[in-house]
């Protein structure tokens, strides 16, 4: 039920996700250069919750001649991403739970293992298909404004979990060799928490909720017309292969 709520609120934004996420293609072009400064001349590149593009194009910056396998929950995200990267591999599926049949030099994940439901399994299935491992995830004290505004209602919102960097850290190095790390913010403000949600739905980032839940949500949106912060706090992490 959940991946197809997840597929559902991804495929419903693959129209507007380019025009809205301009985090979301930030953290992109820092993790390929992150790996571009770190790891090898890669030929097979592995690209997972790929959206309409945005890492593999960064990554083609760095990496003209490799070919590209990527991977996608949802089919409209890929249909997206090969109007603009044709001729390429891909993949719909739920990758924390995909078979890949190959194997690849480097694998890349950005702003998308905060949706799987064990990222320790991810990373210790992954680093056998891959020889290096590159990811960014949003850490903890993301989107602290906002959330805060429904925390005092006691209603749930943007309910996945958000790691610990520390705690994250340690869980990376256990899995592999961490070769590069670093922690950037990305801010963007919004006239109202209406417009915060709405930035949410655009990117197909708005969770999943009750229909009872989204009558409260909706109200206390309505209910909050004051300016609000929505702060990425970001981890980036290159793991190689131990």
């Amino acid at each position: 039920m959940k991946l197809n709520h997840l597929s559902n609120n991804f495929g419903e934004a693959s129209a507007t996700y380019d025009q809205h996420a301009s985090v979301q293609k930030k953290t992109s072009e820092y993790l390929a250069c992150l790996c571009s400064s770190c790891t090898e001349n890669h030929k097979k590149i592995l690209d997972i919750g790929c959206g309409t593009g945005f890492t593999t194009l960064a990554l083609q910056k760095y990496y003209r001649n490799a070919t590209y396998t990527l991977c996608d929950l949802s089919e409209n995200m890929i249909l997206s991403a090969k109007n603009k990267i044709p001729n390429q591999n891909y993949i719909v599926g739920d990758a924390e739970n995909y078979s890949f049949n190959n194997t690849y030099d480097l694998g890349i994940s950005n702003l998308a293992l905060q949706w799987f439901e064990n990222i320790e399994s991810f990373l210790m299935k992954i680093l056998l298909q891959c020889k290096y491992f590159a990811f960014s995830i949003p850490v903890e004290g993301s989107f602290a404004a906002y959330k805060n505004l429904f925390a005092e209602k006691n209603i749930p919102i943007l309910a996945h979990y958000y790691w610990n960097i520390e705690a994250l850290l340690a869980l990376a190095k256990k899995q592999g060799d961490v070769i590069r790390s670093d922690f950037k913010r990305y801010d963007l403000f919004f006239e109202n928490a209406l417009d915060a949600a709405k930035h949410f739905k655009s990117i197909g980032a708005q969770g999943i909720t009750t229909p009872q839940n989204k009558i409260k949500i909706a109200a206390r949106l309505l209910a909050n017309p004051v300016k609000i912060n929505l702060n990425y706090n970001v981890f980036f992490v290159v793991l190689g292969r131990k």
